[in-house]
Formats: structure tokens, C-alpha cells, sequence
């Protein structure tokens, strides 16, 4: 369980961190007044090849059960130095530290130590690109769509969650709009079509029978997540206009909070797919079906799966689309009940479907 919790904080230092660097381009003027200790930078900077060395112990750990005459260190070094990702982590801890010492010494208060600080994240995400499943399924496409959808993930979610949980002054709602709006359609876009490059990478099974293993389960509940959390954003960046303007500073402050939780769970869910097996990797050999799928479908152990739709989950679909269409509603009440919609939208859809395939 460790490993999940370690590879969500790995995302998240790259979110806050380039969130941070993008807002340092950003004239005061346009943007929220964000007040967010250097120090969370720093170890944020710093994080990125910190928590990236949970894959490699655990690697090291299993690769021990192979070998159990060689010590701890000794395996470590063989995957530090003979496997391509312990490579990866060497040079990450480079430039992490890189990084983290141009944030300490100069507090990027110069244009060109902001120029170096963006190019050495950007170094950051190209290196966890090339240890990636997909870059290791395709050498190119794979590791330009890890490397977007990363780098596109960070940058939107990164200035989310530095104005939502570190503002401190001005607002400047009108003005960030303008930019903000524009720059998270772009990295939605860029999210989507680097997600199906790498779904088709990683997937060559089929989406649908992926479903049967824990790794496609995760893939689907990330996608039933990133419903609501489009819808958020959009309310967020345009309904807010038409009702206040973004006058209300609590109300739109809690707001962009829900739409970070909503992400937040996403990262998890990425975490989780992070160490989960490929369906790709398991085409020698018969693929595992997940406990939650077994539990829906009686032990079935056949995972040539297709559509069967009965009753259940039919009823599950229609529940999380009714729950769906609730959002709107929900958006201008209370928070608890948009927690409640948002959640019966994934949950019940998420059910449905698994239990509509056999």
C-alpha cells in the first residue's frame, strides 16, 4: 500500500511545482494573490525524485525473491544501473536536486533562473516519460503521450491547487479567467488524446475486456472521475460569471477546492494503475481476474468479455446519469449534495458497467 501513497505525492510535487513556476511567468495583475511558504516548494522540487524511489526499492524487493543470496544493497545497484528506469531515477535525482537548489538560492527572482527552473522540470518530466509503461511499449509515441499527459496534468492542476488552497489576497477573477480558461482547455485536450495514444499502447486487448483486471477497472473509474471533474471545471470557469463574477470569494474558493478533491482522486487512481500489470504485459499467460470482478460475475475466469446487458446494470447506468444531470442543480445549493450527486455519478456507472459485460 505504501507504493500508492508515495506515487500520488509524486504527481502531486510535479503539479505544485510546475503550478508554481507557471504563476512566477505571470504578472501580478492577472493572477490571484498565492502566498504558498518556499519550503513547500523546495520539498515539492525535491519530492519529485524522492518519492519516484518507492518504485525502485519496491522493484528491488521483488527482484530479491530471484536472488535471495544478494543483499538489499547489492540488488538496488543492479537496478540502478542495469534496468533503464533506475537510469531514469539517477538523472532525475540530478535534476531534482538542480531543481531544488535554484529555488533555494535565488527564489527565481530573476527572469532567467525562472527560465532554468522551467527547463529543468520540464527535463523532469521527459526523464519519468522514458520510465514509463508506455515508453517502454513504445519507444516514441509512448513516451511523447506520457510525457504530454503528465506535463499537461501538472500545469492545469498545479495553478488549480495553489489558488484554491494558497490565496491570499486579491482575486483578479476576471483577469485569471481570461488566461486560466483557455490554458485548461488546451491541457484537457492535450490529456485526452495523450490518454487514448497511450490506451492504445498499453491496451491491446480491448478496453472493454481490460475491465475483468484491476488494471482496466482503474482505467475506468478514472475516466467515469474526469466526467465530473470537466463539469466542475466548466462551472467553475463560466458559470461563476453569469451568477457572481466571482464576487463570492468563499463560496467560488470552496468550489475550486471540490474541483482539487475530485482531481485528487483521480491521482490516486493513476497511482494505483501506476503499479498495477498492463494488460499488455499479460498476453502470454492467462490475465488474473480482479477480486471486485469476480465478486460481480461468480468466480468467472473467462476474460474474453462483451456486452451483456441485464437489468442491474442498466438500472446502475440510469441512476448515475440521473445523478449526473443532478450536478447542475446541485452546483448552486450545497456542497454536500454535489458531493453526493458527484459520487453516485461515478459509483453507480462504474458498477453498471462491470456488471453489463461477461
Amino acid at each position: 500500500m505504501y507504493i500508492y501513497f508515495f506515487e500520488t505525492l509524486l504527481y502531486l510535487s510535479f503539479a505544485i511545482t510546475a503550478g508554481y513556476l507557471v504563476l512566477e511567468f505571470i504578472p501580478s495583475g492577472i493572477k490571484p494573490e498565492v502566498l504558498i511558504p518556499v519550503r513547500v516548494i523546495q520539498l515539492t522540487a525535491i519530492g519529485i525524485p524522492l518519492f519516484s524511489f518507492a518504485s525502485i526499492v519496491r522493484t528491488s524487493i521483488i527482484l530479491m525473491d530471484f536472488a535471495p543470496q544478494m543483499s538489499f544493497a547489492e540488488v538496488l545497484l543492479i537496478v540502478l544501473n542495469d534496468y533503464s528506469f533506475g537510469r531514469a531515477w539517477i538523472m532525475s535525482f540530478i535534476l531534482g536536486s538542480a531543481l531544488f537548489m535554484v529555488i533555494s538560492f535565488n527564489g527565481l527572482k530573476h527572469k532567467s533562473s525562472k527560465w532554468v527552473a522551467a527547463g529543468i522540470w520540464s527535463c523532469l518530466v521527459l526523464v519519468h516519460g522514458y520510465a514509463s509503461h508506455p515508453a517502454a511499449l513504445s519507444k516514441t509515441w509512448g513516451l511523447l503521450a506520457q510525457t504530454i499527459h503528465v506535463g499537461a496534468v501538472s500545469v492545469w492542476l498545479g495553478i488549480l491547487i495553489l489558488v484554491a488552497w494558497f490565496r491570499k489576497g486579491n482575486w483578479n477573477w476576471k483577469a485569471f479567467t481570461r488566461w486560466y480558461t483557455p490554458l485548461s482547455i488546451s491541457s484537457m485536450t492535450l490529456i485526452v488524446i495523450a490518454g487514448f495514444v497511450m490506451m492504445s499502447i498499453i491496451i491491446e486487448v480491448g478496453y472493454i475486456n481490460s475491465w475483468g483486471i484491476n488494471y482496466g477497472e482503474a482505467l475506468l473509474l478514472k475516466h467515469l472521475l474526469f466526467i465530473p471533474l470537466i463539469l466542475l471545471a466548466f462551472m467553475n470557469g463560466f458559470l461563476t460569471k453569469l451568477y457572481a463574477n466571482g464576487q463570492n470569494e468563499r463560496r467560488l474558493q470552496s468550489w475550486l477546492r471540490a474541483e482539487s478533491f475530485v482531481a485528487f482522486f483521480i491521482l490516486i487512481t493513476t497511482a494505483f494503475m501506476g503499479i498495477q500489470e498492463p494488460p499488455h504485459e499479460t498476453e502470454s499467460e492467462e490475465p488474473v481476474p480482479s477480486p471486485l470482478f469476480k465478486l460481480l460475475h461468480n468466480d468467472l475466469n473467462d476474460l474474453s468479455l462483451q456486452w451483456h446487458w441485464n437489468m442491474v446494470g442498466a438500472l446502475c447506468v440510469a441512476m448515475g446519469l440521473i445523478s449526473f444531470l443532478l450536478l447542475f442543480a446541485a452546483y448552486r445549493n450545497k456542497m454536500g449534495l454535489f458531493t453526493a450527486c458527484t459520487a453516485a455519478a461515478v459509483i453507480f456507472p462504474f458498477l453498471g458497467l462491470l456488471q453489463s459485460v461477461s
